[in-house]
């Protein structure tokens, strides 16, 4: 099956899940052409495997004038009607305001690249993953190309401003829509018509388990007196790092001896060093900066604990590693996260913003080595079950063929009865 699937910066650091997806489907006899919207830096690949597919990824900007005009006129020239047809969305299908206007103009320029690409490379499905830039251009050229798109939803960016995104429209729009839990699609069943309902499907992300296998007993990192807590997390406002640094602030305070290591970048990270130092927290906090994919499993294994404090998410795959790697997750109880973590026996859950709970729960597992080591097993046999890339690419697969199939059927058939017409004419 041919597709092709398109970001707004892929292959982002934050977006792995991506790529692990990308390369699933492609090992299962997908042949699936990647775009970025715009090419991400170098220096934020950290990876040969982000490198590598960096270079076989086309970027749609920058792009010079040149390339705009050809792209364009290839395509007014070679589908005229459906060309004015993905103007006029531009134009009318989006949200109010001349800012949105002057914005999806640029998104119809972007899409005549993208689609000029499609056509050369005989890609008749996009694939657009949140609902931003990347979804806006991919209808846009699937509708000049009059071909068909589809999207994943994933959280806060898809869900948290609706109307700015135009959610109901690019619903109404696709083939299908993906989501990555339960909480995802009652949030596009809110922003669509149930006579759209059907076509939206719920697949959780996956991950490699085997990647992340914990460590033999024989090969776990050193004992240490102090309760190792880890977070992997974008240090941005939706994952709430100031409410776990008072939650560590507490437990200093109850004489726990512990330390926090913050994987991730983001730009709150001078506001939280500034409220670490202030919490007299510089001794036992750590900010890693962002780490690549290769490395990462070595930090879960050397944590006790995990914690995830967001007060938005989608499906967070970062809790699905560590509980891969046997590592006992705190986090707290919103969106897709209790659709992994089954409080008291895979993990805890928490309120949201409150650190007095995330201090109190990472608290009875400090002091309790076996329940750590239980909910560490009982997580890591939840994962293998239920979010094993194995698995979950399956069903992503079948999304795409049961979707698609029937589309090249119909469209086999119209061009076979376009022969027959023109053999009798």
């Amino acid at each position: 099956m041919n597709i092709a699937y398109i970001a707004s910066r892929y292959p982002a650091i934050s977006h792995t899940f991506i790529l692990r997806e990308v390369v699933a489907l492609r090992s299962r006899g997908f042949d699936v052409h990647t775009f970025t919207v715009r090419r991400v830096p170098g220096e934020e690949l950290l990876t040969e495997t982000d490198r590598e597919e960096s270079r076989n990824t086309k970027a749609i900007l920058p792009a010079g004038v040149v390339t705009v005009l050809v792209s364009h006129l290839a395509m007014l020239f070679s589908h005229p009607v459906n060309y004015f047809k993905a103007l006029s969305q531009a134009a009318w299908q989006r949200p109010p305001g001349v800012r949105s206007a002057i914005w999806h103009y640029f998104y119809f320029l972007e899409a005549g690249i993208l689609a000029r690409q499609m056509q050369r490379l005989g890609v008749r499905h996009m694939h657009a993953h949140f609902a931003n830039v990347a979804a806006n251009v991919a209808k846009l050229a699937a509708t000049m190309t009059g071909g068909t798109w589809s999207l994943t939803l994933h959280g806060l960016a898809d869900f948290g401003d609706p109307t700015r995104s135009n959610l109901r429209d690019k619903i109404a729009s696709a083939n299908f829509v993906v989501c990555v839990c339960d909480f995802g699609c009652g949030q596009a069943m809110l922003n669509s018509p149930p006579a759209h309902w059907p076509k939206i499907h719920r697949v959780h992300c996956g991950i490699n388990t085997s990647v992340y296998a914990p460590k033999a007993l024989n090969d776990k990192a050193e004992k240490s007196s102090v309760l190792r807590l880890l977070t992997v997390a974008r240090l941005g406002p939706e994952k709430a790092h100031a409410v776990l640094l008072r939650a560590v602030r507490e437990l200093v305070d109850r004489g726990i001896n512990v330390s926090l290591t913050c994987v991730g970048d983001g730009p709150l990270r001078r506001n939280l060093q500034s409220l670490t130092n202030e919490l007299g927290l510089d001794d036992v906090v750590t900010f890693t900066g962002s780490i690549g994919q290769d490395d990462l499993p070595n930090y879960y294994d050397k944590a006790d604990i995990f914690v995830l404090s967001s007060l938005a998410e989608g499906l967070p795959v970062v809790i699905m590693e560590a509980m891969a790697k046997s590592v006992p997750v705190v986090a707290t109880c919103i969106a897709g996260i209790p659709e992994i973590i089954e409080h008291g026996e895979s993990g805890m859950l928490v309120s949201p913003g409150d650190h007095h709970s995330l201090a109190k729960a990472i608290a009875v597992l400090a002091k309790d080595g076996d329940l750590r080591a239980s909910m560490g097993e009982k997580g890591r046999d939840r994962v293998c079950q239920d979010f094993d890339i194995a698995k979950t690419v399956e069903e992503l697969a079948d999304v795409f063929r049961g979707n698609l199939q029937p589309l090249s059927i119909n469209a086999h058939a119209s061009t076979s009865s376009s022969k027959v017409e023109a053999t009798q004419l």
